[in-house]
């Protein structure tokens, strides 16, 4: 289940040897995938903790901000879902990846196929020039300066549904639809391509949730401003951690497992992590990029694991 290796010239290794194997020896039990059953029950329960906090929105106004912070948290965790999901082998929408999409995609303001033709790529070019999510080497105040530049990701995403409800219907706008909403670094011309015109034929979606939420925000403001606007900008901050962090500026040759280890990081394995910054333990990344299609339930266990064999190989966690 890893895609990826060293040479196969690599020996056995014993737990502090040093070298990984072509591929590492886990055992079975820790590489569950997940399944849909299994996300739709994650997104559900994300939606559970949102609707108990808007009736502490209501019951305590004065600790609405704290509300609002923790409804962000569970925003994340909902994009979180649906990263799962892109990993599930699937090629057309069904009703239950419908319902998922509705449920943890469309909050979020992006849809399965978007989220699939950008994330699938950082996976297969991780840290290469191709890499839609690869980080320039930079300084800790440049660092800021990009992290506030991807700050406004999600409503980003939200101008991605037009856009590409246009490049839908107009082909030539394909090719700058995916360069710019789909973070395509190929350099080829996208007109035709079957896979960019799968993205915006499924825009209109994405456009019909946003254009239901303006129609409700007059009739309810105050409901719709504090208990879903301010937490979706908040996440959207909270996401543009989450690609920093969990992503080194450190060059890269190829895409063998030693490069996986040069450019992810693990992050936010503490219970700030859990509630906002990495939560259903996204932070694992390292072994998520080892294994992706690993359920990320299943992704501490599988680190420790790791970590136990490997300890002089496993990068540590970024520190907040």
């Amino acid at each position: 289940m890893s895609l990826f290796m060293l040479p196969s010239s690599c020996a056995p290794p014993t737990a502090n040897s040093g070298h990984i194997p072509l591929r590492a020896p886990v055992p079975p039990e820790l590489l569950g995938r997940a399944t849909l059953p299994g996300l739709l029950r994650l997104a559900v329960t994300q939606w559970v903790w949102i609707s108990l906090c808007w009736v502490g929105m209501a019951r305590v106004p004065a600790l609405t901000p704290l509300f609002a912070l923790l409804i962000a948290g569970r925003l994340h965790a909902l994009g979180v879902v649906l990263h799962d999901a892109i990993h599930l082998p699937w090629h057309h929408k069904g009703p239950a990846f419908r319902l998922l999409e509705l449920l943890a995609g469309l909050p979020v303001a992006t849809t399965m196929e978007a989220m699939r033709y950008h994330h699938l790529r950082h996976h297969r070019d991780a840290g290469l020039p191709s890499d839609p999510y690869r980080r320039p080497p930079a300084s800790p105040w440049r660092q800021l300066v990009v992290w506030l530049r991807v700050c406004p990701i999600l409503p980003f995403w939200v101008l991605r549904g037009p856009f590409g409800l246009l490049a839908w219907l107009i082909p030539t706008l394909r090719t700058p639809y995916a360069r710019l909403f789909l973070q395509d670094r190929s350099g080829e011309e996208l007109t035709r391509d079957a896979e960019v015109l799968g993205c915006a034929r499924a825009e209109p979606v994405q456009v019909l949730f946003h254009l239901a939420v303006l129609a409700a925000a007059p009739r309810w403001p105050s409901a719709i401003g504090l208990g879903y606007a301010l937490p979706f900008l908040l996440a959207s901050g909270l996401c543009a951690w989450r690609l920093l962090a969990e992503h080194t500026p450190r060059p890269v040759r190829g895409r063998t497992l030693r490069d996986v280890l040069t450019c992810t990081s693990d992050h936010g394995l503490g219970w700030m992590g859990r509630l906002l910054t990495a939560p259903l333990h996204v932070g694992c990344h390292v072994v998520h990029h080892l294994h992706p299609q690993v359920s990320l339930l299943h992704l501490p266990r599988l680190r420790d694991w790791y970590l136990l064999r490997y300890p002089d190989l496993y990068p540590p966690p970024r520190q907040p």
